[in-house]
């Protein structure tokens, strides 16, 4: 396949170096160009400045990747993201947990079709299926809606803990558990932040957030 000769550079986030990859081998014939092995401590020393990096990371390796590496996500953010081996539709607040996602591949799809995907990638474009792009249209468009909504709301300080912990992708149940209430009393506060904040759900209050809050 023809590459482009802009110099970007494909990295396979492994966890052993040591592993064979055969199916990341195959690919990597299919594409005639290089892709390097990269652990996940190799990324806190890679040079912020160079942003023609792209980094090839299997979604089923995620759980063992994030125990080994809980910052994982702050790490990648220098890096184009391409996900492969999805075995479901993501949704909203786990696509964008991935920052500047440039692809993304289920199981099903075959080895030259990825490849075909990548080398588009390489050569700037991005590959990702029809309703990922509609997520993040209607993502991306819900904070620019809201983008001159008051940052002053009268929140309580419970609320912001709620909204702090919808942030980070909690569920109810999660968020309850974290702040020692109930499921019942989640809710509550949740209704309550969505009438403060003119929101009509979670992806809203999310984008509200993320524009108006302190990280």
């Amino acid at each position: 396949m023809k590459v482009s000769r802009y110099t970007r550079t494909l990295h396979f986030l492994c966890l052993d170096l040591e592993q064979s990859h055969l199916y990341i081998n195959e690919i990597e014939n299919l594409l005639s160009i290089p892709m390097y092995r990269m652990p996940p401590g190799e990324i806190m020393c890679v040079n912020k400045k160079q942003s023609n990096r792209i980094l090839l990371v299997d979604y089923k390796q995620l759980p063992d990747l994030f125990q080994a590496f809980p910052n994982l996500a702050v790490l990648w953010k220098n890096f184009e993201i391409i996900l492969f081996n999805v075995e479901k539709p993501l949704q909203t607040q786990e696509v964008i947990r991935f920052g500047h996602l440039k692809g993304l591949f289920y199981c099903s799809d075959t080895k030259p079709k990825i490849a075909e995907g990548i080398t588009r990638i390489i050569n700037g474009e991005n590959w990702l299926p029809r309703k990922i792009t509609s997520q993040l249209l209607f993502y991306y468009r819900n904070i620019v809606n809201i983008s001159t909504c008051p940052i002053t709301v009268d929140l309580t300080i419970r609320e912001l803990q709620v909204i702090r912990c919808l942030q980070t992708g909690a569920s109810n149940i999660q968020i309850a558990e974290d702040l020692f209430i109930s499921e019942f009393t989640v809710k509550s506060h949740l209704y309550q932040i969505f009438r403060k904040l003119a929101v009509k759900n979670r992806v809203q209050a999310i984008a509200w957030a993320n524009q108006n809050l302190i990280s």
